[in-house]
């Protein structure tokens, strides 16, 4: 393990969104029953997994820290990244957590769900507490394994599938008003992986990851399928930031379905395939892991084709940016045996370095500052904390591979501190 403290260089950074969405959200608080869209989208959104939106610029003068889900202990760690170690450990009660949402507004935080199960968990994120657990399945409806979440735009609602189940396809809907599942729509394809709300919130995409493969389009208002696409090898999902289109990570290629007529309108070879999705703010390139390839494919989102193929390491996975700084960022190979992170420059499109961390790197949060990142590291019981400072990528580094956490670590993300939200409310 290298566990070495560096002197971190104060820098300024340009403050700047991950993806999507020009910032609006100033308020925080939790989405309220009849709440006018207006007054939703005042709401600070923090998630940007499966969600376009993030503002960062409201939060970059916050103070905050790390929430990591330790999947197989169950717990979640408390990183104080100024420190450089966890505080505290949020009681989960069973396993399973996989990874965090901020729910719009910042004051509670879901935890998803990655075995055979359907529960979630709902986080206080004033007292880091679980103050609520639910179940999913309903209306004779088993959901097993709800993984990745995206949000609504324009109302208090919230998506999730069921990745693990090879016959059925379900995307539960969950009120964040209530905190509590809404209903389900049955799907024609089996588990579904990556669901997303176009911005306009009438469609959701989602990709399912068993086989038949495929993606599942759904009426969000009318509650039923339109369509279902078959795609071979069909895997990780991602939204434009303009939400144009929907990108499939599939057997050899990425897919861009336009999302106004329902169609594919691109297939682009590109070797190996399956990766995750992550397109510059203003959408003029996409980056798709090539797991399999061991890389990371550069899209032009102007000629929707591909320009680079990027050589980063064992199972490309995907690119998380810079949140001040998004020119740069770090790229996850998490394969078993991997013990690496690249820094990749978006705009010459090239790889800087690779960074050691734990084994098995896979999901990495920023700070809005920019100056630090955190590395899930699924194969050990620690968790990497990198300085990512300076203003020249060549020079991060690891600040310690020893954060706590536990098993399995998967889901990392930055909230604000409970004072801070608490002052904010």
């Amino acid at each position: 393990m290298k566990n070495k403290l560096t002197i971190l260089i104060t820098v300024s950074m340009l403050a700047g969104l991950l993806t999507g969405c020009v910032t609006t959200g100033t308020k925080f608080g939790a989405p309220t029953k009849g709440m006018s869209t207006a007054d939703y989208q005042a709401l600070v959104f923090l998630d940007p997994q499966n969600t376009v939106r993030s503002d960062w610029g409201t939060v970059k003068d916050m103070p905050g820290y790390f929430l990591i889900d330790n999947q197989g202990e169950p717990t979640v760690s408390v990183v104080d990244y100024q420190k450089g170690e966890t505080i505290k450990k949020i009681k989960m009660g069973e396993t399973g957590n996989h990874h965090i949402f901020v729910i719009p507004g910042a004051r509670y935080a879901f935890s998803s769900q990655r075995y055979e199960k359907d529960l979630i968990w709902v986080i206080d994120l004033t007292t880091h507490e679980v103050v609520d657990t639910f179940h999913l399945s309903m209306d004779g409806k088993k959901v097993i394994a709800p993984l990745h979440m995206g949000f609504a735009y324009t109302q208090p609602l919230a998506v999730v599938g069921n990745i693990l189940d090879k016959k059925n396809g379900y995307l539960s809907f969950i009120n964040t008003a209530t905190r509590k599942p809404s209903h389900i729509v049955e799907l024609g394809c089996p588990g579904a992986r990556d669901a997303m709300f176009t911005l306009d919130d009438s469609k959701v995409f989602a990709t399912c990851q068993q086989e038949p493969k495929g993606v599942s389009i759904v009426d969000v208002n009318n509650r039923k399928e339109i369509k279902v696409i078959p795609i071979k090898g069909a895997r990780a999902g991602g939204m434009t930031p303009d939400g144009k289109y929907f990108l499939v990570g599939a057997k050899g290629s990425i897919i861009l379905i336009d999302t106004a007529t329902n169609e594919i309108a691109k297939t682009i070879k590109v070797p190996g395939g399956g990766g995750n999705f992550t397109c510059l703010q203003d959408g003029s390139k996409c980056y798709g892991g090539l797991r399999n390839d061991n890389s990371v494919a550069v899209i032009d989102m102007a000629t929707q084709e591909l320009i680079k193929v990027i050589k980063t390491g064992p199972n490309g996975n995907r690119l998380y940016l810079n949140t001040a700084n998004p020119r740069y960022g770090l790229f996850t190979n998490e394969a078993g045996k991997s013990e690496v992170v690249s820094v990749i420059d978006t705009v010459k499109d090239v790889k800087i370095k690779d960074i050691i961390t734990g084994l098995g790197p896979h999901n990495v949060a920023f700070d809005p500052t920019g100056k630090y990142a955190i590395v899930s590291t699924k194969k050990e019981n620690v968790a990497t904390l990198i300085d990512t400072s300076s203003a020249n990528p060549a020079d991060w580094d690891v600040i310690t591979t020893d954060i706590a956490a536990g098993i399995q670590n998967n889901g990392v993300r930055w909230v604000p501190t409970p004072s801070a939200i608490k002052a904010a409310l």
